[in-house]
């Protein structure tokens, strides 16, 4: 796990000089067209980190993170408690723990619009890997 998190840090380590380097040619003068030939790059790649080029700052040839910023679809917190305390109640009292059961109770509490059947199921899913 370790190395591969070593082999993450070489390889962007290695695009950065490579970013680094094509803009630096571009700087100096270089055409577009020859920087692309001799790197083996995309114009649209050379393009974007010229885009993003600032020579006040020394970060900018580092990658951004392509995780979303928020995710909407998302079950909020409090739904995902919800639907784990009521199957460990529903479990307790020796009735059946379903889906289905689960997503009554949550009527019956008021929850609605409530989430469906699938989303509670993956939601137990992830409770019982995280319980593991």
């Amino acid at each position: 796990m370790q190395n591969e998190t070593h082999k993450e840090a070489m390889l962007e380590h290695s695009q950065e000089h490579r970013r680094k380097q094509a803009i630096a040619r571009y700087l100096a003068g270089d055409t577009i067209e020859a920087i692309c030939r001799d790197m083996h790059c995309a114009k649209s790649w050379l393009y974007k980190w010229k885009a993003r080029y600032q020579a006040d700052d020394p970060g900018w040839a580092t990658s951004l993170s392509t995780q979303p910023r928020h995710k909407p679809s998302q079950t909020p917190q409090l739904i995902e408690q919800h639907v784990v305390k009521l199957h460990r109640t529903l479990g307790q009292s020796g009735k059946q723990g379903s889906a289905a059961a689960i997503q009554q109770g949550l009527k019956q509490q008021g929850i609605e619009p409530g989430p469906s059947l699938r989303t509670i199921y993956r939601i137990l899913q992830r409770y019982a890997k995280e319980t593991i």
